[in-house]
């Protein structure tokens, strides 16, 4: 899907970057906040951020997942960064 309003934009539209985000955190029953005792569910966690996040950022936490999983690297914390940032 292209984003046809924004041409300098990724190649995802607002509903599909959301589509996105709620498939990568679904796959998380719980995520630990670091440096403090809390914890959130992905599901949760996606929700939080759809209703809070401008949709240029959940488009670069998009790309930063996708770079992450390109790479065999582990997803879970550049979420567990972006719920501390959301908590505090």
């Amino acid at each position: 899907m292209i984003n046809q309003n924004n041409p300098t934009s990724t190649k995802y539209s607002l509903d599909k970057l959301h589509q996105i985000l709620n498939r990568e955190l679904s796959a998380y029953k719980s995520i630990k906040v670091p440096n403090i005792s809390y914890s959130i569910s992905g599901t949760e966690l996606a929700s939080w951020l759809i209703d809070s996040a401008s949709p240029k950022e959940i488009e670069e936490l998009v790309q930063m997942v996708n770079q992450a999983k390109k790479r065999s690297s582990n997803t879970k914390a550049i979420f567990q960064i972006y719920a501390a940032a959301l908590i505090k």
